[in-house]
């Protein structure tokens, strides 16, 4: 499992040459394929955090893998929104993050178990392992200003606007998703305490 942007560029490059052939409803297709495709690169990723608390023996020191999802048609909706408002490109680039990072931000989109040791009242330890769930933080500036600079670039173009659309947005939601934080929680009764890290 692992985020890899070819991947998504491939999946959004995919949608985008597919409006070339949509009379009606081109923003409603864009938003449902591009929130698709931005769910199922988050899905091949993988989160690791290092965590730290208490098990009801003990100290507790661990470890933390799990995945991270997000609600595409809640993401769907927000981008069929910005594709519909007809903003001009700034504003648009703004929105584009905006609503990418809403979903990534939300809470409980990471489920997790933490594996590591608990210490004992009498110094020894034994193995210990229980549920976590978090959220992600990122940068949406990450996304909007490169996105800013791709559509000007894009004015210039007679052909493969497509392409590098497809590449500089699938780049940039690597980029964020890649410099952002996984927090996550320690689930009661078997463990309480935090855990950091990140998606990769």
């Amino acid at each position: 499992m692992a985020l890899v942007a070819t991947n998504l560029q491939a999946d959004l490059l995919t949608t985008y040459l597919a409006m070339n052939d949509i009379v009606d409803d081109g923003d409603k297709y864009q938003a449902k394929n591009v929130a698709k495709d931005i769910k199922k690169y988050i899905l091949a990723g993988k989160t690791t955090t290092t965590d730290a608390g208490a098990a009801p023996a003990g100290g507790y020191a661990g470890a933390s893998e799990g995945v991270m999802t997000i609600d595409a048609d809640q993401l769907e909706e927000d981008l069929f929104n910005t594709f519909d408002a007809r903003y001009n490109d700034d504003d648009l680039a703004d929105h584009i993050a905006t609503d990418i990072d809403n979903a990534c931000s939300a809470e409980d989109t990471v489920q997790a178990t933490s594996k590591g040791k608990v210490t004992l009242p009498n110094g020894s330890t034994t193995d210990f392992s229980g549920p976590a769930i978090g959220k992600f933080t990122g940068t949406k500036s990450l996304i909007s200003t490169p996105l800013k600079t791709c559509f000007r670039s894009m004015w210039s173009m007679v052909t493969g606007g497509n392409e590098l659309y497809a590449q500089v947005l699938a780049a940039v939601i690597d980029a964020y998703m890649k410099a952002g934080k996984i927090t996550v929680q320690l689930k009661a009764p078997f463990l309480s305490g935090a855990g950091s890290g990140g998606i990769a």
